[in-house]
């Protein structure tokens, strides 16, 4: 019976600690990918990973010079982080530095790199050109009421806390299997005496 109860024990062990240590996320790709010389305007950088992710990963994006580059928004998805740029990146070469932190909590980060060498579209050459326009009236418009409509972000906002409230399961559950295997240990030890 004792030995039995040793190879339980020892057998259940097991599977917990496996299960920790695969539950790291890992970054599976990214797009662009690491030296990506981009001949397309690009606004959205996407990294995927072959797990969940949580609230507080982020993306911080520099130019040539080292420069931080301001990502108008980060959306954090199913094994994704997506940075958003509010207009195309300029064409030069960039370094994406990312941080996450994985479904079992483990912080995990990276960097990597890709050019942008879109090629100048003529309107954005005339536009630069041009001079000032003569003055024109200017109208004023009176907003309107709508109705208001939850936003993508809201929603995103929500489907994350959802999602947050299911990773910490795991540690529920490795808690409860940890109390359960140290109260048979317990009382095995109780039995002797």
């Amino acid at each position: 019976m004792k030995k039995l109860m040793t190879l339980t024990t020892a057998l259940i062990l097991a599977l917990v600690i496996s299960n920790s240590v695969f539950a790291h996320s890992h970054l599976q790709g990214s797009n662009p990918a690491d030296g990506d010389v981009l001949t397309e305007p690009l606004t959205e950088i996407v990294l995927e990973f072959d797990g969940n992710i949580e609230q507080g990963s982020f993306i911080e994006l520099t130019n040539g010079a080292g420069e931080s580059v301001e990502l108008q928004d980060t959306v954090i998805g199913d094994g994704t982080l997506t940075g958003i740029a509010s207009e195309p990146l300029a064409n030069e070469e960039y370094q994406v530095n990312w941080s996450i932190i994985s479904a079992d909590g483990h912080p995990l980060e990276g960097t990597f790199s890709f050019t942008v060498d879109a090629p100048v579209t003529e309107q954005a050459e005339e536009e630069e050109v041009t001079e000032e326009p003569a003055e024109t009236p200017e109208t004023v418009e009176e907003p309107v009421d709508e109705p208001e409509q939850p936003t993508e972000t809201q929603e995103e906002t929500t489907a994350d806390e959802v999602q947050e409230d299911s990773s910490s399961m795991p540690v529920i559950l490795f808690v409860l299997l940890l109390i359960i295997i140290i109260a048979v240990i317990f009382f095995i030890m109780k039995k002797r005496k």
